[in-house]
């Protein structure tokens, strides 16, 4: 069995060195994560420059009481919003909301991963940001109906959440693409982090408010000249080990022209970061996705498996743009090899994904 190795480089000022971009995997976030891409050139490529370079903020926190996702996505000529609000103690989603629509400037996501960061997707009866300020990042959302009028038949959410960003070790992934023609992809990430806040949703003539103590969380920073075939699946948990040592997981397993070469596969134990196999396999029933999910490595490091609590689901077919989009929320249980010690994951929350877009 290959052991794991804590990734030992420091991430670059810049992704652009002299000799090009500066692929690999480093612990700290680069401060600006803007992948070389077309800007500044003339005609068709500056176009498919802009048509190609997606970007987005995702961030996932839960407790004992709930599980939270929310994300901005910036895809250039469109941009969406999504979140899911999952009562743990019930297994029933208490929100699952996405609205899809909109472009730059109602729809932004900026180049910055940590200090400085900012993302918006503002549209009727939607309103979500996100912000970095003294290494917090503060998630706030207020999402009704459209129309401005109570919401009927749908839960209306508003989200004031605030996460630690300098307590762990974070992640900067920059990936060369194999694809025709060659892309680069960038990322930050980082788990086990402290979150706090609130969460009210009124649904039905129903108030569910929490206090948002004791929560740990992470985000999923993206920027990227993607093929305009885009594929992957990913799993991603974070809690309390049984000792309550902080623990987090992150796992890619077929993006698309990277296949077994995922740099970012990693997992934050006691304020270390460790590179696990890149080879990952995450399989699901897609006729039943709200089935157990199976996540794995080559070297057998990673083995869990992951019971849905709900599925978020998003599909669009506009002919020349078409995605699904699965990601169930839910628990993992299992074990992970890492640091000379087997770890055992008994109901950790977490996501997993499976996305396949034409874009």
């Amino acid at each position: 069995m290959a052991e794991p190795t804590t990734i030992r480089h420091t991430a670059p000022m810049q992704v652009m060195g002299p000799d090009g971009p500066r692929f690999g995997d480093y612990v700290g976030l680069t401060p600006v994560l803007q992948p070389p891409g077309a800007e500044g050139l003339p005609g068709q490529r500056q176009i498919a420059g802009f048509l190609r370079h997606k970007r987005w903020m995702y961030t996932f926190a839960a407790n004992e009481e709930i599980l939270v996702t929310a994300a901005i996505v910036d895809a250039g000529p469109t941009g969406t919003t999504f979140l899911t609000v999952a009562d743990r103690r019930t297994g029933h989603l208490l929100a699952d909301i996405s609205r899809p629509g909109g472009t730059r400037p109602m729809v932004s996501v900026n180049a910055h991963p940590g200090e400085g960061h900012r993302s918006r997707y503002r549209m009727p009866g939607s309103d979500v940001s996100m912000k970095t300020v003294d290494g917090i990042l503060s998630v706030r959302a207020k999402i009704g109906s459209p129309v401005g009028l109570p919401a009927i038949g749908a839960p209306a959410v508003e989200l004031d959440l605030h996460f630690d960003i300098t307590a762990q070790p974070p992640l900067t992934v920059i990936s060369d693409l194999d694809t025709d023609p060659p892309a680069v992809s960038t990322t930050g990430k980082n788990a086990a982090l402290p979150v706090n806040g609130r969460v009210v949703i009124r649904h039905a003539g129903l108030l569910h408010a929490f206090d948002f103590a004791d929560a740990v969380g992470g985000f999923d920073y993206t920027s990227g000249f993607l093929p305009r075939h885009t594929q992957w699946r990913w799993a991603y948990l974070t809690g309390h080990l049984a000792d309550d040592r902080l623990f987090g997981l992150n796992l890619s397993a077929d993006f698309s022209g990277l296949q077994a070469r995922a740099r970012e596969n990693s997992v934050w134990l006691d304020g270390t970061l460790h590179a696990i196999d890149p080879d990952a396999q995450i399989s699901y029933d897609p006729a039943a996705p709200e089935k157990p999910w199976h996540i794995t490595t080559s070297d057998a490091v990673v083995d869990l498996e992951f019971t849905p609590i709900g599925v978020h689901r998003e599909s669009l077919n506009l002919g020349l743009v078409r995605s699904h989009f699965l990601q169930p929320v839910g628990e993992f249980r299992g074990s992970v090899k890492v640091a000379g010690q087997t770890l055992e994951v008994d109901g950790m929350p977490g996501v997993v994904e499976n996305q396949d877009v034409l874009w």
